[in-house]
């Protein structure tokens, strides 16, 4: 054997991570934007992986854990769809976009995640989770900059298409960029790895310097949701390193700064919660404690779900309803708060069958976790990311695309690394 015919699967190997790595990163800055740019990373990993495959180089194995959640998202897209369709006056549009979501983006999902973990993913996973943390506030500071000084540095066109606006006054910034929607996982992701004793490689200068970067524009991005999550992040990484047994991978001073911050948090928002109004004076405390008024969109679109949910309770109103209430005058299906639509869509039997899938993947991850440390930084990493998206769509409808659907993916795409995560190739399924 040579050293071309060596280093040539090599070179083929990391040409198809950055693929991969552009692909992730791709979805999660250019949220429901871009999206032939996004498509076109997409077929690049695509090709590559399947060029990677012909010639032998990479095996590919199926994980029956992934397929069966990916079956039974689309069999409830299916079903709910139908039901959309009985109920007259629902959407068409509402019922095949729930249709080419939750069915064709599945199929699609299997077969991404399939090939991911045919290689080293969670290297990959990391790196686009780094290069997103920097492009991110990178394109959304500069764009804060432009409007500052004028000098027209971001184009008009690519303000409409990520659709960037922002607002000065009352104290606060107000960013309604799309993709600040990501900081939701990234922010918390790379704050996770921060604490974690066996972090090592996964923690150097770049990946602090996305975490700055991220920081700073959730501070400046107005976005009160996202002010919540990642305020709470600190108890969420206690949480969920308690449920996992990793409560010693965290690095000691760690703890005490966590508990310090996670009791901070918890007063601070039930302070916020306590204080009349006329108490506030500060613009952004004011502007975060309007999201618990009764003028708040997202107030006022609640009782309409609650009374559409309760006119049919046991099977929902199906895909493409609207309440009785319009939030968005070409989508009027879709609202901001995720889980009263999801009972207003699917009913008491949708959203039961779907909570019982989500709790017995979280479940089957958590004992992953606890059963194999080595190596588990990166994925403790990704569980924060995802039920730091779980809180955060409670009041952004971040299952709208399938670019942000993609990342619901990292609950399944965990529990299939049944002998551990810190094999290169680990499997845990069956190869073809």
């Amino acid at each position: 054997m040579t050293a071309a015919s060596i280093a040539r699967p090599q070179e083929d190997g990391r040409w198809t991570m950055w693929t991969a790595v552009m692909m992730i990163a791709s979805m999660a800055t250019l949220v429901q934007s871009y999206l032939a740019v996004k498509l076109f990373f997409l077929t690049l990993f695509l090709l590559t992986s399947m060029v990677s495959v012909a010639f032998g180089r990479t095996k590919i194995v199926v994980h029956p854990r992934l397929i069966f959640f990916y079956l039974w998202i689309g069999e409830a897209g299916v079903v709910w769809a139908f039901v959309g369709v009985l109920h007259h006056g629902n959407y068409d549009q509402g019922v095949w976009d729930a249709l080419r979501l939750y069915v064709l983006w599945s199929a699609a999902f299997i077969v991404i995640y399939t090939l991911l973990r045919a290689r080293p993913s969670l290297r990959v996973m990391h790196k686009a989770m780094v290069v997103a943390g920097i492009l991110i506030p990178l394109i959304n500071l500069v764009e804060l900059y432009d409007q500052f000084s004028g000098l027209g540095l971001i184009s008009h066109g690519v303000r409409q298409e990520l659709q960037m606006q922002i607002g000065f006054g009352g104290g606060y910034i107000q960013f309604t960029s799309m993709n600040i929607s990501s900081m939701f996982m990234i922010a918390p992701y790379l704050l996770s790895l921060q604490f974690r004793a066996d972090a090592g490689k996964s923690n150097p200068m770049l990946t602090k310097l996305a975490l700055v970067l991220s920081l700073i524009l959730v501070a400046v991005s107005g976005r009160r949701a996202l002010w919540i999550v990642v305020a709470l992040t600190p108890c969420t990484i206690l949480l969920l390193s308690k449920l996992t047994g990793s409560y010693g991978l965290i690095k000691a001073g760690g703890r005490r700064f966590l508990l310090a911050c996670a009791a901070a948090g918890v007063v601070g928002l039930s302070s916020l919660l306590i204080l009349p109004q006329s108490a506030v004076g500060v613009g952004f405390i004011s502007h975060l404690k309007q999201a618990f008024s009764s003028e708040d969109a997202r107030t006022i679109q609640k009782p309409y779900l609650v009374e559409g949910f309760m006119n049919s309770p046991v099977f929902g109103s199906g895909f493409g309803a609207n309440a009785g209430y319009t939030r968005n005058d070409e989508r009027p299906w879709m609202y901001e708060l995720t889980y009263y639509q999801m009972l207003f869509n699917l009913g008491i039997v949708g959203v039961t069958a779907l909570g019982v899938l989500f709790l017995v993947y979280f479940v089957r991850v958590a004992r992953l976790l606890r059963r194999f440390k080595d190596g588990s930084a990166i994925p403790f990493g990704l569980l924060i990311a995802f039920c730091s998206v779980l809180v955060g769509a409670y009041a952004d409808p971040y299952f709208g695309g399938f670019d942000s659907l993609f990342f619901v993916g990292l609950l399944p795409y965990l529990s299939t690394f049944l002998r551990g995560f810190d094999r290169p190739k680990s499997t845990g399924g069956m190869a073809l």
